[in-house]
C-alpha cells in the first residue's frame, strides 16, 4: 500500500497568463496547495488571489508574504520573461524550492548567479522547459535517444508567432529568449551534446514587429540544428505549420507536428475551430497538458518521488545558446561558445 504525500505548500510570483494557468493546476492535482499570489499589479495580483481563495501580496511583497506564510515550500515564477531574476533570487533566499518560467532571465550572466545561489542554498531550481513534458516530444526524444533514428546527422525546429503576439514583449527583451529557447532546449536535450558555435540572421535585428530570427547550432558531436522562429506574418485561417520539430540520423528520422491537434470543428458558413489539444486543453474541467506535468513534477522532485527531468543548470545552458544567438545578431558573425 503506498504512503498518502502531503501536498507542497507553493506561491506564485506572477498574476498574468501563465499564473493564472498554474493557479487552476495548482488547485486541481492532489500532489500540490496553491497559499498566495504576489505580483507587482494591485488589481491582478487581488484578482488572482480573490479567484482561488488564498491572499494575494502587490507591490513585489515576496519578503512580506514569505513572513505572513512560512509554510511555503515552493514557488512558481511566472512573472514577464524579462522579470524573473529578482524574484527568483528572493525566492532562493528565503530558503524556497523554485520553478521558473522560460526563459530562465534573459542574461546568462543572471542565470548563472541564480544556479549558484540555489546551489549554495541546497534548494531544488527547475525551469519549465515544457516541451520536455509534451507527450509529443518526449516521446520523439525517447526514439532517438534509444538509437532509432542511429547517430543524429541535423535537426530543424520552427515556432512562429504573429505581429499581435509580439506587440507583447517587443522593445522589453531581446527576442532570441523569446520563442527560441523552447526548442532550443528540445534540441539540445535529443542531439545530446553541446552547442560549440551559433551563427544567427534576420531581416531588421529581430527588433521590429515584422521579424524573424533563424539560427544554425553546430554540436560538439559534428550535428547541425537550425531553428527557426517568425513574428512577421499576420494571423491567418486554416493550420499553417508554424510548429514543426524534425531530427534526421543515420538510419531514420523522426518529427513532431506541433501545428496538427487532431480535432478541426466545421461551421456552416465556412468557419474552423481547432480547439486546443495539447498545451492547454480542458478536459472536463481539469486543465491538462505539459504545463500540469511540469507542475506536479516540480512537486514530486520536492516530495523525493522522482529525479529531476529539467535542471537549473538546462536552463543555463539553453540561456548561454541564447545570448550567444543574440550575440550572433547584433556583431553579424558566428560566435563560438
Amino acid at each position: 500500500m503506498k504512503t498518502a504525500v502531503r501536498p507542497v505548500e507553493i506561491a506564485i510570483i506572477g498574476p498574468g497568463r501563465m499564473g493564472n494557468i498554474y493557479a487552476n493546476i495548482l488547485d486541481q492535482l492532489a500532489l500540490t496547495r496553491l497559499v498566495a499570489v504576489c505580483g507587482k499589479s494591485e488589481a491582478r495580483t487581488k484578482a488572482l488571489a480573490d479567484a482561488h481563495g488564498v491572499p494575494g501580496y502587490s507591490d513585489r511583497a515576496y519578503g512580506k508574504m514569505f513572513a505572513e506564510h512560512p509554510n511555503i515550500e515552493a514557488v512558481i515564477v511566472c512573472a514577464s520573461e524579462w522579470e524573473h531574476t529578482e524574484p527568483a533570487l528572493a525566492v532562493i533566499e528565503a530558503g524556497k524550492h523554485v520553478l521558473i518560467e522560460k526563459p530562465m532571465t534573459p542574461s546568462a550572466t543572471d542565470a548563472a548567479t541564480i544556479v549558484e545561489r540555489a546551489d549554495a542554498a541546497g534548494v531544488t531550481l527547475m525551469v519549465c522547459h515544457t516541451l520536455r513534458f509534451s507527450f509529443r516530444y518526449a516521446a520523439m526524444r525517447k526514439a532517438v535517444s534509444e538509437g532509432a533514428i542511429g547517430e543524429v546527422l541535423h535537426a530543424h525546429a520552427r515556432r512562429n508567432a504573429s505581429p499581435v503576439a509580439a506587440d507583447r514583449v517587443m522593445g522589453k527583451f531581446p527576442l532570441a529568449y523569446w520563442l527560441m529557447p523552447h526548442d532550443l532546449d528540445m534540441m539540445m536535450w535529443t542531439v545530446n551534446s553541446p552547442v560549440v558555435s551559433v551563427r544567427a540572421e534576420s531581416r531588421f535585428g529581430a527588433k521590429t514587429r515584422n521579424d524573424f530570427i533563424t539560427a544554425t547550432l553546430k554540436f560538439a558531436n559534428g550535428a547541425i540544428g537550425r531553428v527557426e522562429n517568425s513574428w512577421g506574418t499576420p494571423p491567418s485561417g486554416g493550420r499553417p505549420h508554424n510548429e514543426i520539430f524534425s531530427v534526421y540520423g543515420t538510419e531514420g528520422a523522426a518529427e513532431v507536428l506541433g501545428y496538427e491537434n487532431g480535432v478541426a470543428i466545421y461551421r456552416t458558413g465556412g468557419a474552423v475551430e481547432y480547439p486546443d489539444t495539447t498545451y492547454t486543453p480542458d478536459l472536463y474541467g481539469q486543465l491538462e497538458g505539459p504545463f500540469r506535468h511540469v507542475a506536479r513534477h516540480f512537486a514530486g522532485v520536492i516530495r523525493g518521488l522522482w529525479e529531476p527531468i529539467v535542471t537549473g543548470r538546462d536552463g543555463l545552458a539553453v540561456i548561454r545558446v541564447a545570448s550567444a544567438i543574440d550575440r550572433s545578431l547584433n556583431e553579424g558573425r558566428e560566435i563560438e561558445l
